[in-house]
């Protein structure tokens, strides 16, 4: 047994329990979930070394899924075992698939053909699991007692009943459906809300771009409506993570990506967190970064503008999206001097046309905001908003508040070590994943949560499935490099 291949099996199965266990499991029987884990760690095993100790797996996965455990235990909707039995129903199968599948992965003598088989397996049951839980919690079944999100949802809120943004958002689709004009429908929200003093939006950016409402108007006008319409573009956030794991790394990295990334979106979908722009627009913007290190890593420039116009659109949605726009722009100093000109042209071009959309934007606006309060308003960052913005996703990633911020410094440590070989991508990702954290010290709302007075962290959901996609191409390239030092001594 190699100590080493035992710790870091030990490693992943611990992060793949705290990404399954408080939401994408729960509504499976407790051995069915054990084989979903096992499955997982199969794959990341088998793209990582090129031989099977099954020893060291086996060990590995008992000792991770025994430590996450006691971290985090795991529960299932339907079972009522106690917490013993749970535990070995659930961490034996776990043990006993991840050992079997590396075995057969590692003797197949199509092995690369399985591997892949095996991850859309996997991609398509995180996909599913997404759905299922995201549907079935907001019906109440996890919680039969409590209001449910669906209820929620169903109920237009009436004039000056929008004590948060949420009811805001909510108001907008159910306004807009029954005919009023986006940006009347914002004013009049605004100016009925007496928790709110009756004002007008402070300033320019508190109006959302009107992308994403207008797109809500080709839905059914219930509120639930919402929900599958965000689960496709959950979906596609869960997709292309895996796409840019994949090409950045191995399918065993695109697995883990995209097995974080749905567990954030689950977070999302099954909160009041499902009618803002932030998740929605930040999947799109997932889609255009994994088409754009594809357009990258084999030169096209017709994939280039593909990448370009997703991610326009995505910043069409939310403004704050136009980071990856700005920070590509400046990313072309990483090339060669004479080939900056050339390189930054279809960046140049996707911001001029989103400086057009905004000045459309602000055009429409016609200078309806409150002056007085848009002084100093979103420039409430710091410490504090840091912080919220690290705590937003920990509920259903094992409720562990550490666990975001090792996924986010990951992250940064994946996108590095890409520059090695890719200066330019890296350098973009890695830029990508640190300045919003450090935009967090400087800017943010001036809005308290009413009842528990706390900073609002929902930016999260604008920089950290990027963070959480580009996490296991870290683990699992120093893996790599090891394994490869190991088996090239002597």
């Amino acid at each position: 047994m190699k100590l080493a291949r035992t710790f870091a099996m030990a490693a992943l199965a611990l992060v793949i329990h705290l990404g399954l266990v408080y939401g994408l499991i729960a509504i499976l029987h407790v051995v069915l979930a054990g084989l979903v884990v096992g499955l997982l760690l199969a794959i990341v095993d088998s793209t990582i070394w090129n031989d099977t100790q099954l020893t060291s797996i086996g060990v590995g996965t008992v000792i991770g899924l025994g430590i996450g455990c006691a971290v985090a235990q795991p529960w299932f909707l339907h079972s009522n075992l106690g917490l013993a039995a749970t535990v070995a129903l659930y961490v034996s199968p776990g043990c006993v698939v991840a050992c079997m599948g590396a075995w057969i992965l590692g003797r197949s003598v199509r092995a690369e053909h399985y591997q892949r088989r095996w991850a859309l397996m996997a991609l398509a049951t995180l996909v599913t699991l997404l759905w299922q839980t995201t549907l079935r919690y907001n019906e109440g079944v996890f919680t039969p007692d409590q209001p449910t999100v669906n209820a929620w949802l169903n109920a237009p809120p009436a004039p000056g009943q929008t004590p948060g943004d949420r009811d805001y958002f909510l108001n907008f689709f159910y306004q807009t459906h029954a005919g009023v004009p986006y940006y009347d429908a914002v004013i009049a929200t605004y100016r009925a809300d007496a928790l709110g003093e009756y004002r007008l939006p402070n300033g320019i950016p508190g109006y959302r771009l009107p992308t994403l409402f207008a797109l809500w108007q080709l839905l059914p006008a219930q509120g639930t409506a919402l929900v599958p319409a965000f689960l496709l573009f959950a979906t596609l956030a869960v997709v292309s993570a895996y796409s840019i794991g994949t090409q950045l790394a191995q399918r065993g990295a695109g697995v883990l990506s995209a097995l974080l990334v749905a567990a954030a979106y689950l977070n999302i979908s099954t909160s009041s967190f499902v009618v803002f722009v932030d998740g929605w627009a930040m999947s799109i913007t997932l889609a255009g970064l994994a088409i754009l290190v594809r357009a990258l890593q084999r030169p096209s420039t017709p994939l280039m503008c593909v990448a370009l116009a997703v991610l326009l659109l995505a910043a069409s949605m939310r403004e704050i999206l136009l980071y990856p726009i700005l920070l590509g722009t400046a990313s072309v100093v990483l090339l060669p001097r004479a080939q900056w000109l050339r390189a930054a042209a279809p960046w140049l071009v996707a911001l001029g046309l989103f400086a057009l959309l905004y000045a459309a934007h602000v055009w429409a606006i016609d200078g309806r905001v409150d002056k007085a309060g848009s002084v100093g308003f979103w420039l409430n960052g710091g410490p504090a908003h840091l912080l919220a913005t690290l705590r937003f996703f920990d509920q259903l990633m094992g409720g562990a508040p550490w666990f975001i911020p090792l996924l986010v410094v990951s992250g940064l440590v994946g996108a590095a070590l890409v520059m090695r070989t890719q200066r330019q991508l890296g350098g973009l990702l890695l830029a990508c994943v640190l300045v919003p954290h450090i935009a967090f010290l400087l800017f943010g709302s001036a809005g308290r949560d009413l009842i528990t007075g706390s900073v609002p962290g929902y930016w999260s959901m604008l920089v950290h499935p990027l963070a959480l996609t580009l996490a296991p191409v870290a683990w699992t390239q120093l893996l790599s490099s090891h394994n490869s030092l190991e088996t090239s001594t002597p």
